[in-house]
C-alpha cells in the first residue's frame, strides 16, 4: 500500500498550508540543548494504520533505547502525534499541528502520497521531514525537496531482487508483470523487476489493472495466452489479495513473485492455503530472521501489543530514529534542517538496524540486503538473503 503517486492536488494544498502555517518547531530547536521532539504526522486510523502505527511503536522502542544511553549529543527524544486519518488532504494539517506542538523534526506517513504534503510543510519551515518507509525514489530532492528523507528500501530494489532470484535461482526466462498502476510504488517496483529481468536475458509481457477493479478477467486471459513461467504482481492490499485469488481460481498456478506488499498475515484470510508466492522485504517477522536483533524487536513488539507486527516495514521506525540520532550527534546537537541534511547525505552503508545510504541526489537507500520469503500452504517462512547486483531507477525520479 505504499507510498506514492505524486498528487498535484495534495502538493498544492501542502504548499498553501505551508504559506499560512504558524508552526513554531524546527529552527527554534537548532541551538536548544533540551529534549528533541519528533512530530508524527501519520495515519493512526484508516488504511495506513498497518504501516504507520507499527512503525511508530518501533520508533518508540528506539527512543527508549537511545534515551537510556543518554540521548543524542546529550539530548533525549520525545514525541507528539497528529492523526492524518490516512487522508492525504489532512497530511499538511497534521504537520502544522505537530509543528505547533513543538516538533523539531516531522515524521511522515509510510507513503509518498500520504507523506509528501506533510514533508513539504516541514521543508518550507526549514524542518527535516523523515518518512519511515515511503519507498518511491521521488521522496527527496527530486519530488519533494532537500529536507525530505525516507528509511525505506527503494521500490525498484525489491523488483530487481526478485528478477535476479527468479532468473538465477529458479531458471525462469519468461514472465508476465501484472501491474496495478494506481500508485507510484508499484510502478517503480514493476519497473525494477521488468528492467532487470530483461537485462539478464528474460522476456516480459506487461498487463495492467487498477486497485478498484472488481475483475481482472481480461488480464487473466492475456496471461493464460502468454503461458509465462511466473507472474510478477505489483499491487497493494486489498486489490493485491483479490488479484491473487482470481489468478488461482482461474487455474493459473505458476509462481507469483511480489514485493513487500504481500508481507504479513493480516490479508491472508481471503486467500486460504496459498502456495508458490515469493517476495522480497526488509526482514522476517516469523522468528526465523538471520539477524537476532530483528527477532528481538519482533518479540518486543508482540509483548507490547499481543500480536505480530503487520509487516516487517515496522523496523523502519526503529532505524529512522537511529538515523536521526546519528545525524544530530554529527551536527553537534543541532536539529536545524540544513545541518541534519548535510549529516544524512554522508551516510554510506551506515550500520543502523537497516544499513542506510543517502546521497545528495537520493534520500532513500537504493541497494540493501533484503530477505526473500515464501508462502507455502498459507504459511510464510524465510528463504534467504539477497542483495541486488543492479538496481534500475526510473528516469526523472
Amino acid at each position: 500500500m505504499r507510498r506514492l503517486l505524486t498528487c498535484a492536488g495534495a502538493v498544492a494544498l501542502a504548499l498553501g498550508l505551508a504559506a499560512c502555517g504558524s508552526g513554531t518547531g524546527g529552527s527554534s530547536g537548532a541551538s536548544d540543548k533540551g529534549p528533541i521532539t519528533l512530530g508524527f504526522a501519520i495515519g493512526e486510523t484508516g488504511f495506513m494504520q498497518p504501516f504507520d502505527v507499527p512503525a511508530k511503536i518501533a520508533a518508540d522502542f528506539a527512543i527508549q533505547d537511545i534515551n537510556a544511553e543518554g540521548g543524542a549529543d546529550g539530548r533525549t527524544f520525545k514525541t507528539v502525534t497528529a492523526n492524518t486519518k490516512s487522508k492525504a488532504e489532512l497530511s499538511g494539517d497534521a504537520a502544522t499541528q505537530v509543528l505547533n506542538d513543538g516538533a523539531d523534526i516531522v515524521v511522515t506517513s509510510c507513503d509518498f502520497d500520504q507523506g509528501s504534503p506533510a514533508a513539504i510543510v516541514a521543508g518550507n519551515q526549514g524542518v527535516l521531514a523523515f518518512s519511515t518507509c515511503a519507498a518511491s525514489t521521488a521522496f527527496g530532492p527530486t519530488g519533494i525537496g532537500p529536507l525530505a528523507f525516507t528509511e525505506a528500501t527503494a521500490a525498484p530494489a525489491e523488483g530487481a531482487s526478485m528478477a535476479e532470484w527468479a532468473y538465477e535461482k529458479k531458471g525462469i526466462r519468461k514472465a508476465v508483470v501484472l501491474l496495478d498502476d494506481t500508485i507510484e510504488f508499484d510502478k517503480q517496483s514493476a519497473y525494477g523487476f521488468a528492467t532487470r529481468f530483461e537485462q539478464l536475458g528474460g522476456t516480459v509481457q506487461q498487463e495492467t489493472f487498477k486497485q478498484g477493479d472488481q475483475s481482472i478477467a481480461s488480464q487473466i486471459d492475456a496471461i493464460r495466452s502468454a503461458s509465462p513461467q511466473a507472474i510478477y504482481l505489483a499491487s497493494y492490499m486489498p486489490g493485491e489479495a483479490a488479484a491473487i485469488k482470481q489468478l488461482r481460481a482461474a487455474g493459473i498456478d505458476v509462481p507469483i513473485l511480489a514485493d513487500e506488499d504481500v508481507d504479513g498475515d493480516y490479508w491472508k484470510g481471503g486467500v486460504p492455503n496459498l502456495s508458490d508466492v515469493y517476495y522480497a522485504t526488509y526482514a522476517s517477522i516469523y522468528g526465523d530472521d538471520p539477524d537476532p536483533k530483528v527477532n528481538e524487536l519482533v518479540n518486543r513488539y508482540r509483548q507490547k501489543t499481543g500480536k505480530l507486527p503487520d509487516t516487517s516495514a515496522f523496523l523502519t521506525g526503529y532505524a529512522m530514529v537511529q538515523a536521526i540520532a546519528k545525524a544530530v550527534e554529527g551536527a553537534g546537537g543541532s536539529t536545524d534542517g540544513a545541518a541534519l541534511q548535510k549529516q544524512l547525505e554522508g551516510f554510506d552503508n551506515e550500520q543502523l538496524l537497516l544499513p542506510t545510504t543517502f546521497t545528495p541526489q537520493y534520500h532513500i537507500t537504493l541497494k540493501r540486503t533484503l530477505r526473500l520469503m515464501q508462502i507455502q500452504g498459507g504459511k510464510t517462512t524465510y528463504m534467504s538473503e539477497w542483495t541486488p547486483k543492479q538496481v534500475p531507477v526510473p528516469k526523472g525520479s
